[in-house]
């Protein structure tokens, strides 16, 4: 898609971010898998702040530049 569109002047970014503090685990019913989640959560140092991520992705560049990608992830979590 870069290649498609770099003449055009949009720029594409890959954003990966690791665990990030959502409601999407309460839609789950299955209790093992929220409490094996809430554990592993805690080993790692938490998951990420939604406005952490946010502020990573709106991080301002000149038109010329473009930055590709963008991996973010709370300094605990090891992978």
């Amino acid at each position: 898609m870069r290649e498609e569109v770099a003449s055009s002047g949009v720029r594409v970014i890959t954003i990966a971010p690791g665990a990030v503090e959502t409601e999407l685990l309460s839609h789950t019913c299955n209790e093992r898998i929220k409490q094996d989640y809430e554990a592993w959560k805690k080993s790692a140092g938490g998951a990420l702040d939604r406005q952490a991520v946010a502020e990573a992705i709106a991080y301002r560049q000149p038109q010329n530049v473009t930055v590709r990608e963008i991996v973010l992830a709370a300094t605990g979590q090891e992978a």
